[in-house]
């Protein structure tokens, strides 16, 4: 029974340290937002925003001084501002488009109308 017993805690406290001092994987946010500014460059997304694009630039530079400077809060803030940006510049991307789509169904309408009002004119 004793040794039951004891077998028992040292596995447990073995377990339990093993836990407390494993270590966590330390994300690298600013690789993160990188690889999604490369992917808006790829998928064309910065000639919608390139000004948006300026300013995300600017503040990755910025991101990655607080990060060297141990500034956490600033840094948190800015890969926040970055990653919103990103989505913004997204959006824009996909705004024009849908402003292609309707622009072009704007003119097909109009050349309809003008076959309509020919044909009209015919009968």
């Amino acid at each position: 029974m004793f040794k039951l017993k004891f077998i028992l805690i040292i596995f447990t406290l073995i377990s339990l340290g093993s836990t407390v001092f494993a270590k966590t994987e330390k994300v690298d946010q600013i690789l993160i937002v990188q690889n999604q500014i490369n992917q808006a460059y790829k998928l064309g997304y910065v000639d919608a925003a390139p000004v948006e694009m300026s300013f995300v630039e600017k503040k990755v530079i910025e991101a990655k001084a607080a990060r060297d400077d141990r500034k956490k809060k600033l840094f948190i803030k800015l890969i926040e501002q970055i990653k919103v940006d990103l989505a913004i510049v997204k959006k824009r991307f996909e705004v024009n488009q849908l402003h292609q789509q309707l622009s072009k169904l704007q003119s097909e309408n109009l050349q309809s109308k003008k076959m309509l009002d020919e044909l009209r004119e015919q009968l």
